[in-house]
């Protein structure tokens, strides 16, 4: 049996991996995971061990990856689970109980579950806002992992669950367009968490199974990726303690993507 502590993280712009770091180092240097197609084929945790999900709320609601990577998931019994959600508004804290129900339909509980305030940064619908609270986000994990060290029956959620941003998945993409200023260096393909874009000579192109984590607009660093013509005028933002190439998946591509950070 395999009872090995993990935070299991899935991040765009990188507030929910310096959440995860942060909570790991609090926690006592749990092992963190990246969210990716396919989970172990082995089931995770068992007596005494942690199981941590970090990740966006969208919508207050789960990314569809994350859902995904759960639902594949298997636990040993006993397994303490927890998670944090970052979110740019209190209605975020929906996506908590969009991973309890989730989990439910797996037969296991959520012990832990509460949203963290971070910036808002969705540039697809709105200027990122509320910058001034990454700041603050030590604080928060702190009291976080002392209450989950604790083990306190903490569940901070709301009905606020909507579907509404994966109608119509195919679409997600269809207006993300690229400038002459675009290098071909990368870095787009690398950083997309659900591998959605595919370099064709030497320009992104989107595969119509976009997240919308806004990771390829962010961190481009010609700032050649817009989405239609809402974010031309708009500010990028990525956490400020976090670096590109901690985000780019671990795929062949990743040493050429490192040349452009």
């Amino acid at each position: 049996m395999d009872n090995k502590s993990l935070i299991y993280w899935f991040s765009g712009t990188g507030n929910s991996l310096y959440a995860a770091k942060k909570l790991s180092e609090a926690l006592g240097n749990i092992t963190l995971v990246q969210i990716t197609n396919e989970p172990p084929v082995e089931p995770v945790g068992g007596d005494r061990a942690k199981i941590g999900f970090v990740f966006p709320s969208y919508y207050g609601n789960l990314p569809r990856a994350v859902r995904a990577f759960i639902e594949k998931l298997e636990f040993n019994s006993g397994t303490y689970i927890f998670s944090v959600v970052t979110m740019g508004a209190p209605f975020g804290q929906g996506s908590i109980a969009a991973l309890e129900k989730v989990l439910a339909e797996k037969g296991m509980k959520l012990n832990y579950g509460r949203g963290m305030l971070m910036p808002a940064n969705y540039i697809i619908k709105y200027n990122p806002m509320f910058i001034g609270r990454a700041a603050k986000a030590d604080k928060h994990i702190n009291r976080i992992a002392d209450e989950i060290k604790a083990q306190k029956p903490v569940i901070k959620k709301n009905s606020m669950v909507s579907d509404s941003l994966y109608k119509d998945i195919k679409s997600l993409d269809k207006d993300f367009t690229v400038s002459g200023k675009c290098t071909g260096c990368g870095l787009c393909e690398n950083i997309c968490p659900v591998q959605n874009i595919k370099l064709e000579n030497d320009k992104p192109v989107w595969q119509r199974r976009c997240e919308h984590c806004v990771a390829c607009i962010s961190w481009c660093p010609a700032r050649a990726i817009e989405y239609g013509g809402k974010t031309a005028s708009r500010n990028r933002y990525c956490n400020p303690h976090i670096k590109a190439d901690e985000l780019v998946r671990k795929n062949d591509g990743y040493n050429n993507a490192k040349q452009a950070l």
